[in-house]
């Protein structure tokens, strides 16, 4: 069984940027590879009927199957008479969702996934409220992703929902998505990027590392969020994949289907 994942496909964005729709690429490569599943890990778009109708269109184009779990743009709230629960339970309802819902596998394998969330553990330097000062200031979820509760508690709550998956599939070999990252090393403090060092503290939480850490039948794990491609590499026993498309600024060429082609990764079962 062959499984293609990707990332950070910002579908809304991107064609906006291209003046071209974004998901004929990306259903173009899809018929051309013919995996057997596709999975997203976040950020298909902004808010949930966005990422719905985005999967909706690249299923219809494809005939294949595609799980999906949010990201922190999945669940922004355009619309102030909702809140992020809101459009996080659109998304689980929908049929693509890995919400509460995994995917059995052939040969013991299962898909898990849920959408994590970051609780400041990547910060060094500043203290909590330095942090949440910054965050008020400059990172769009202070205003978009609108939970009710803080940043500590709603990762809390996800870490909890990861380790009763991970116990009840205990004896499954486990393919693990998320949106954030779980690994500091793939959050670098860096040396002449003051906007980037700024930001580390939501790129995710060393709490889901070190749950995946704990956990041998993990095999593979996938994540997005930080947009960089550091591809596919091993840690220990797990094959770790983050290879986000991104933003069309951000890419190294100007050509979509060659940035789909370089932000596709595949797992083997």
């Amino acid at each position: 069984m062959r499984l293609l994942t990707f990332s950070d496909l910002h579908v809304d964005h991107n064609s906006a940027a291209l003046k071209a729709d974004l998901i004929d690429h990306i259903a173009a490569y899809i018929r051309e590879t013919a995996p057997d599943l596709v999975v997203v890990a976040g950020d298909m778009a902004g808010g949930s009927e966005r990422c719905i109708r985005a999967i909706d269109a690249i299923e219809r184009a494809t005939g294949i199957p595609l799980a999906y779990i949010p990201g922190n743009h999945s669940v922004w709230t355009i619309n102030k008479e909702t809140d992020s629960w809101h459009e996080y339970e659109q998304l689980r309802a929908h049929r693509s969702s890995l919400i509460d819902r995994p995917i059995l596998l052939p040969d013991d394998w299962v898909l898990i996934g849920d959408m994590g969330w970051y609780d400041y553990s990547f910060e060094t330097e500043r203290t909590r409220e330095q942090v949440i000062k910054d965050r008020n200031l400059m990172w769009r979820d202070s205003v978009l992703a609108r939970f009710g509760q803080d940043d500590d508690e709603l990762c809390g709550r996800m870490v909890d929902k990861f380790a009763a998956l991970l116990d009840r599939y205990r004896d499954k070999k486990i393919i693990f998505v998320n949106h954030f990252i779980p690994y500091l090393d793939y959050a670098p403090v860096s040396t002449h990027n003051k906007v980037w060092n700024m930001i580390r503290p939501f790129m995710g939480s060393s709490r889901i590392g070190d749950l995946l850490d704990a956990s041998p039948q993990v095999r593979h794990v996938i994540f997005g969020h930080v947009h960089y491609r550091y591809g596919t590499r091993m840690r220990g026993d797990q094959q770790v994949i983050c290879n986000p498309l991104g933003y069309v600024k951000e890419w190294r060429t100007q050509d979509p289907m060659t940035e789909i082609k370089n932000s596709a990764s595949w797992i083997e079962i």
